[in-house]
């Protein structure tokens, strides 16, 4: 199952103790029971210099077509004060923007489907009975949407803004930036984790491919390929919220669901980005999904690790989350 996904120092960070609580304990904003807390502005060294071998030796198998270069350099970034969902969008909030509009998913438009897990096979498979509302394993309102595309994430950020100008205030909903995702992922934190360098750090912070994943899935050599040992309580998707959040209050930005980015994708781009928010490259055919899944071994949802998929891609292994930022919501920067 793994491999579904293929279908689709230290101080480096200038966040104060006093600004993270303030973050955690005080949501400013909520709309259609989403929660959203104040991302401080700050410094931090976004990816990472180890190599597959470092990652290896570590006890993190990187499978051999895995490149992650990507991820270097690691270098610095500024980045604004920003608002974000505590947790991943779930089907009721994503229900709510289909009732509203009409809105019909690629997946159930473009006659190709969605993904949806098969038990007998014990591996996804696309077909057009497979959306949003049909994963092929159980699902409530509560747990996080999956088998949206970008496109169809970028649709329910750009209603959630025409409500807020439609009420004359000035919230502008988007996709965080990849440089978004990662300071608030990390917490503050410069480690594998935002719970530390080690896998069994992530114990109560992550649904992932924990012990009751592998006694699900039988046909995964596990010697070959490890998961994480402990036991999480979730073989698929968890209801969002449901494990211990970050120093900033965020929940589920390790495991649970690949998370949807704004960037266009470039394996070369860290080496010139821009310092102070940037944006991700002006050109590019896909777009980034960070933070791994309940599918996904130590390796995948490392705080660095990066990986992209076309817009229209779709998936039961992804969703998203959405930032908000304060001030004029008259464009809407994601294309």
């Amino acid at each position: 199952m793994r491999f579904l996904l293929f279908l689709f120092l230290a101080s480096a960070c200038s966040i104060s103790m006093a600004d993270e609580n303030d973050a955690q304990k005080r949501p400013f904003h909520s709309e259609l029971g989403m929660t959203f807390v104040r991302i401080p502005a700050g410094q931090f060294l976004m990816g990472s210099n180890e190599t597959a071998t470092d990652l290896r030796t570590a006890g993190l198998p990187v499978p051999a077509d895995v490149d992650v270069s990507n991820e270097s350099p690691a270098h610095p970034v500024v980045l604004s004060r920003f608002g974000m969902l505590t947790t991943e969008v779930t089907r009721a909030q994503f229900g709510a923007f289909v009732k509203a509009t009409g809105y019909m998913t690629e997946a159930e438009k473009d006659g190709l489907g969605g993904h949806g897990y098969n038990p007998r096979t014990q591996t996804a498979q696309q077909d057009p009975r497979f959306s949003w509302r049909r994963t092929g394993y159980p699902q409530s309102d509560n747990h996080p949407v999956v088998n949206v595309s970008w496109n169809d994430a970028v649709a329910f950020c750009r209603w959630l803004t025409q409500q807020s100008v439609d009420r004359g205030e000035t919230y502008q909903y988007l996709l965080p930036t990849e440089a978004q995702w990662e300071y608030a992922a990390r917490a503050g934190t410069r480690t594998r984790y935002a719970s530390g360098d080690t896998p069994l750090s992530l114990h109560e912070f992550g649904n992932v491919q924990d012990a009751s994943f592998e006694v699900e899935f039988t046909k995964i050599d596990f010697e070959r390929h490890p998961g994480f040992g402990f036991i999480d309580g979730n073989v698929f998707t968890a209801v969002c919220g449901s494990y211990r959040p970050n120093a900033f209050g965020l929940h589920d930005m390790h495991g649970n669901v690949w998370e949807w980015c704004r960037d266009r994708y470039d394996g070369r781009y860290y080496s010139r980005s821009p310092k102070v928010d940037p944006e991700g490259p002006d050109e590019g055919d896909t777009r980034i999904l960070r933070g791994g899944s309940w599918n996904d071994a130590p390796h995948f949802v490392r705080s660095a690790f990066r990986v992209n998929r076309p817009p229209d891609g779709r998936c039961n292994l992804a969703g998203f989350r959405v930032v908000l930022q304060e001030g004029t919501a008259a464009t809407q920067p994601h294309d």
